[in-house]
């Protein structure tokens, strides 16, 4: 009678040796490819109310779609490359002329001024001018260095620049103030006259259009989208 009943039970679903399937190991988990990272990443920056597989799916889809219109991820990243090379390449409408040069010529034009005030009878190393002077032009190589390393914004070197000139015109003042001729600077006066001459060009350059007309093609709530899912940097007007 047992012997019967455990052989019918064994036709109705029970226990086979050959069907069974060892459990994956607890604590192991399966490598997520590239994509997958990419939109587990982007998950994870939705609303909670969007974290779900479905969401998850009709995110791909719409991606795929973008990307079959015209601006894909490659794409993107290609036009992104192309402004941020702007900064020391300069745009086509300002003729060689670029950002980073002129903010060199501002750097190193300023440098001079304080070294001259430095060796200035009345100034020196303990004038407050040229201690804020100094403070100010180490801020502003500070953010150079940030910006071409892509830890600091257009925004921060632009207010570092700011700085830099108020600090230079008040220092160049104290300057005068204690020359025999105020309108007869020598060498010095030349070094300010490029410093200013590097400020005017900044101003004038066409660099800012060219990111606004930039961020304008590259715009909208898929493309935003897009430069999260594939590291694009967003490149900064200077101001």
């Amino acid at each position: 009678m047992a012997q019967a009943e455990f052989e019918r039970n064994s036709g109705q679903g029970g226990f086979d040796s050959a069907s069974y399937r060892a459990p994956e190991p607890a604590g192991e988990a399966r490598a997520l490819t590239p994509l997958q990272q990419k939109l587990a990443a982007l998950e994870k920056a939705l609303p909670g109310a969007l974290r779900t597989r479905a969401a998850a799916l009709l995110l791909a889809v719409l991606l795929l779609a973008a990307g079959a219109v015209g601006i894909g991820g490659a794409k993107l990243a290609a036009r992104s490359r192309e402004a941020a090379s702007w900064y020391t390449e300069g745009v086509p409408a300002d003729n060689g002329y670029t950002l980073s040069d002129e903010l060199n010529e501002r750097a190193n034009t300023a440098a001079n001024v304080i070294t001259t005030a430095l060796n200035t009878p009345g100034l020196g190393a303990e004038s407050g001018a040229v201690q804020a002077a100094q403070v100010a032009l180490d801020g502003f190589t500070a953010c150079q260095e940030a910006v071409a390393a892509g830890g600091a914004g257009m925004s921060e070197m632009y207010r570092a620049d700011e700085a830099l000139d108020s600090a230079i015109n008040l220092l160049y003042g104290q300057m005068q103030e204690l020359a025999a001729d105020p309108l007869d600077m020598g060498a010095v006066g030349q070094q300010y006259g490029r410093f200013n001459s590097a400020g005017t060009v900044l101003g004038s350059l066409h660099y800012n259009e060219a990111v606004l007309d930039y961020q304008k093609d590259t715009g909208g709530p898929w493309a935003s989208v897009l430069k999260g899912l594939f590291g694009i940097k967003e490149v900064e007007v200077f101001g």
